[in-house]
């Protein structure tokens, strides 16, 4: 089974997720038949483990997760890709693994007992089998009498703790128990009518309640002891300031609990149950926000917070001593009396299960009881990587796979840019069976962003799950060529969008990277500043000897024409094309328009006359003399050249006339067209439509086209359809682009 990376940024690693509710919720209002007394003994599912099969350490499934646990043994649960939860019994004594039996996908999952061997899962909506995993009776228990929308708190080993609300926000906590055929029902007395539980603790037929409510006319946050033998209440404090994301401990001396706030200090507090002393303040965690684990084992407060360094540590109750990193990355605690289990990993014993109680010199020692994941040596079987990438079509992908000795690994995937560093950043979880670890490079960075053409390094790292059996890494190079597009300024093969800012810099996006829905921000690209000289800038395609696209500028004070050419990632110095380019109301280019497989200049005069300026192929002189079109083209206040839009060899020509309507002019391979078809109306809604060539890589030339109020533009990208009597797919609203927070790089304007 394998667990694919679906983020495009590596997250933090969390190989293991542990679960942070073992209280069952129970669904209200539906009543079902109580079960039998006594039931057939359990018996464990066939295939299950024994002493006798069991062999070197213990070991359970890498995607297991520990969730409750008693004094012969605990609880797991793995969530597969498809298919309910599964649950297994964990015996580490003999090695015994059994498979408990699914509940309904409506039902909630099965449940540890706190002592011995038990385990209690809810089979209907009122009723709670309680399973001995030494091969006991099963006893059913009937939790109706405690009303619907109860809530399974704490399993005592015999007793089911449940939380009932009284349709106020009031809660109660309701006592089952089946001591001989008939069940036993009791509602715990000496807590406040207001009651709000908040949390519960189990230690040794005493349960800790962590609530709100009022006493003596004040209303607070209260921490009671309730001995579960009489349902009532023999301890109640006030504990001001209590931090609601954190545990409660008890044993029979002490009690303990978590003050603060979020983005303040969480300070850990014991008490004496008797009273004899006020109640010391331990430690401090900080910043709060997360989660607090406590838990008091013999004279040591144990406490981590789900998102410390320090992993697992404590804090002697004699001498303040503090111990700190026991367990790195540590679960949620689980069991009973000095004695819990913990998942989390060691240096020495990796990543398991670990049962945490006194030592011999009665500090708290972590004891590997199980390993997660595999243990064998991770070695690479098979290896396959290739050694050049195309990603010019939008289905393009390299593929990279290997395949392993074993199972229960990290495999980290890195290709990088050698020229630039940039990269692409993958992972996978190798689980359960599978052993082959298979990425689909798509040509983009982790940014989305479009790669550069060039040479690239791999580096593929395998790490076990488990931390034992050693990390094992592969490395190798590729190069990536993805072509030149026609409308490419950054050398990826991808069409590029050009933008002007406010301050007068040229900018290019890669229009890869904001098509994409996974990325929220754009990688800009600067092309020099100064270009506010300009009143006109057009993407004119490959003009010159290079095979890079080029830019053509007009100086609004002069009317020079310039011309840029494109150097693949920059612009080469600018050199004149003519003077008098100020004669013309409109202009576009690239569109080969005279079949020759050159992108060429259209100009409208004042007058309304059309001139073709056909492009040369030379740098130096990239047109020849003007050559008339046609007349009556003043009726239009808009020109743009998006190449092949009819589905010819030859580039075509769109005209905006002035009630907004949009008309395609079939290029004929000869500098004439055809006669005009209607696109259709509402283009006039648009400040600027802009030829981008192919923006979606599916080898048909697109359309992008700006609306809205400045500085802060709508993009619209219209899909080239390839058929020359519906040319366009319907408006792609890509919005308004995240330029970044300096609004040095805010657009303007898109005048191309």
């Amino acid at each position: 089974m394998k667990h694919h990376s679906p983020a495009l940024h590596r997250p933090a690693r969390r190989r293991l997720a542990v679960a942070v509710v073992v209280a069952l919720a129970v669904t209200a209002g539906t009543a079902a038949a109580t079960g039998p007394a006594l039931a057939a003994p359990y018996a464990p599912a066939s295939g299950a483990a024994t002493a006798a099969e069991q062999t070197g350490p213990f070991v359970i499934a890498a995607d297991a997760n520990l969730r409750s646990a008693g004094s012969g043994g605990f609880v797991t649960s793995a969530f597969p890709e498809t298919g309910p939860t599964t649950y297994q019994w964990n015996r580490p004594s003999d090695g015994t693994v059994t498979v408990l039996p699914s509940a309904d996908r409506a039902q909630p999952a099965p449940m540890a007992a706190a002592e011995g061997e038990r385990v209690a899962r809810r089979t209907s909506a009122t009723t709670y089998r309680i399973l001995d995993m030494a091969g006991g009776a099963p006893v059913d228990l009937d939790v109706s009498a405690g009303g619907s929308g109860g809530e399974l708190w704490e399993f005592t080993g015999d007793t089911l703790v449940m939380r009932k609300s009284d349709g106020n926000g009031a809660t109660g906590l309701h006592l089952f128990s089946k001591p001989g055929d008939t069940t036993v029902h009791r509602v715990v007395t000496g807590l406040p009518a207001d009651t709000r539980v908040a949390r519960t603790a189990y230690s040794s037929g005493e349960l800790a309640v962590q609530y709100r409510g009022t006493v003596g006319g004040r209303t607070e946050e209260r921490l009671a002891v309730v001995d579960l033998a009489t349902a009532k209440v023999v301890e109640d404090r006030a504990v001001p300031g209590v931090y609601p994301n954190a545990t409660i401990a008890l044993t029979p001396t002490h009690v303990a609990w978590a003050t603060g706030r979020e983005n303040t200090d969480v300070v850990l507090t014991t008490a004496l149950r008797d009273g004899s002393q006020p109640p010391v303040r331990r430690t401090s965690l900080r910043p709060a926000g997360s989660f607090v684990n406590l838990r008091l084992v013999g004279d040591w407060l144990m406490y981590s917070k789900m998102t410390s360094v320090t992993g697992l540590s404590a804090v002697s109750l004699k001498d303040g001593t503090t111990l700190e990193g026991l367990l790195k990355n540590p679960g949620h605690f689980q069991g009973s009396g000095d004695e819990l289990m913990v998942q989390g990993s060691t240096a020495k014993g990796g990543v398991g299960v670990y049962r945490i109680a006194p030592g011999a010199d009665g500090r708290p020692a972590a004891t590997l009881v199980a390993n997660v994941g595999a243990t064998t040596p991770t070695t690479v079987a098979t290896q396959q990587a290739p050694a050049t990438a195309d990603f010019r079509r939008a289905t393009s992908t390299a593929a990279l796979r290997w395949t392993y000795g074993r199972s229960d690994l990290w495999v980290d995937l890195r290709v990088t840019h050698k020229a630039t560093g940039r990269s692409w950043n993958t992972y996978q979880q190798i689980l359960g069976t599978d052993t082959e670890a298979a990425f689909a490079w798509d040509g983009a960075y982790s940014d989305r962003s479009a790669a550069l053409n060039g040479d690239y390094t791999w580096k593929m790292t395998a790490s076990p799950l488990s931390g034992l059996g050693g990390t094992v890494e592969r490395t190798g190079t590729l190069r990536v060529d993805s072509g030149v597009a026609a409308h490419g300024y950054s050398d990826t093969g991808t069409a590029d969008l050009l933008v002007r800012n406010e301050w007068g810099h040229l900018l290019s996006y890669d229009v890869r990277q904001f098509l994409d829905p996974r990325y929220a921000g754009w990688t800009q690209r600067p092309h020099g500043a100064g270009w506010y000289i300009y009143d006109r800038l057009l993407s004119a395609g490959n003009l010159d000897a290079t095979p890079y696209s080029d830019v053509l500028a007009r100086e609004k004070s002069t009317g020079v024409l310039w011309f840029y050419s494109g150097k693949g990632t920059t612009l080469a110095t600018r050199t004149q094309v003519g003077r008098g380019w100020n004669a013309y109301t409109t202009l576009a280019a690239g569109s080969d328009l005279t079949g020759d497989g050159r992108p060429d200049l259209v100009a409208t005069d004042k007058d309304g006359v059309l001139w073709l300026y056909k492009a040369t192929g030379d740098g130096a002189k990239p047109f020849a003399a003007r050559k008339r079109i046609g007349g009556g083209w003043g009726t239009y206040n808009l020109l743009t050249a998006p190449g092949d839009i009819g589905g010819a060899k030859t580039g075509d020509l769109l005209a905006r006339d002035r009630d907004g309507v949009l008309w395609l002019y079939l290029g004929k391979g000869d500098g004439t067209f055809a006669p005009r078809t209607k696109v259709g109306g509402g283009w006039g809604a648009f400040t600027q439509i802009v030829n981008i060539g192919d923006a979606d890589r599916d080898g048909r030339a697109d359309l992008i086209a700006e609306s809205g109020t400045k500085p802060d533009p709508w993009i619209t990208l219209y899909k080239g359809t390839g058929n020359w009597k519906a040319p366009f797919g319907p408006a792609d609203n890509v919005g308004v682009p995240p330029y970044g927070s300096d609004d040095a790089v805010k657009p303007r304007a898109l005048p191309f």
